[in-house]
């Protein structure tokens, strides 16, 4: 077979599990798979104290850090938007401890982000991990926070807002996600999840910058 990623070919041991299902098979090779480094300690959402948001999450977890390795991953799967690599982290993601007792919300795309992406990422993730979510958000702007500096990203306006028909429940919400770096996105969608009724809002993102 042929990495996903690198393109190389490489082989795995036949199982007998594998005569009859490809669950749980890297389609990476060895060496890229091997590239990827658990995420040390958790997101400092402490940062928020002080602010607006402050409360908004009640926890966080990513699983990997950003390095170089998951870098490319992200650019081919975002950018060059290669759907396949979706289901690489399906494993990781469907056995994350903080999915238990909480239902999953995709952080959604602005439209016209959709449009230059071709298919709702996220969400993606989460529909080849297995995971049910329901869809309660509408981001509000098409706004690059990623040009944007750490204070500028944090007092930035609020960034969603309910999806009509949203039925925001007095339950445990999870708000996944791609990526953490200032946390901005998840304490915004976060803050409208509780303004609207939410018990408590946990976010689970795949990388930690």
């Amino acid at each position: 077979m042929e990495c996903l990623l690198c393109n190389s070919p490489f082989s795995r041991p036949p199982t007998w599990m594998g005569l009859f299902t490809d669950r749980g098979q890297s389609p990476l090779c060895p060496r890229c798979e091997g590239g990827f480094v658990p995420a040390e300690g958790k997101p400092p959402i402490s940062d928020w104290k002080g602010t607006p948001y402050e409360g908004a999450l009640d926890a966080a977890v990513s699983l990997y850090s950003y390095n170089d390795v998951m870098k490319t991953y992200l650019r081919q799967y975002k950018f060059l938007k290669d759907a396949a690599l979706a289901g690489v982290f399906s494993e990781a993601l469907r056995h994350a401890p903080i999915l238990k007792g909480r239902t999953a919300v995709p952080v959604p795309m602005h439209p016209e982000r959709l449009a230059e992406r071709t298919f709702p990422q996220v969400e993606e993730l989460l529909v080849r991990a297995g995971i049910p979510f329901v869809p309660l958000l509408e981001k509000t702007t098409a706004r690059n926070l990623g040009r944007m500096g750490r204070k500028e990203r944090m007092a930035s306006d609020l960034l969603f807002c309910l999806a009509e028909d949203a039925e925001i429940r007095r339950i445990d919400y999870v708000l996944v996600d791609d990526l953490y770096t200032t946390g901005t996105t998840l304490h915004h969608a976060a803050h409208v999840l509780k303004k609207s009724g939410a018990r408590s809002v946990a976010a689970l993102t795949l990388i930690r910058a």
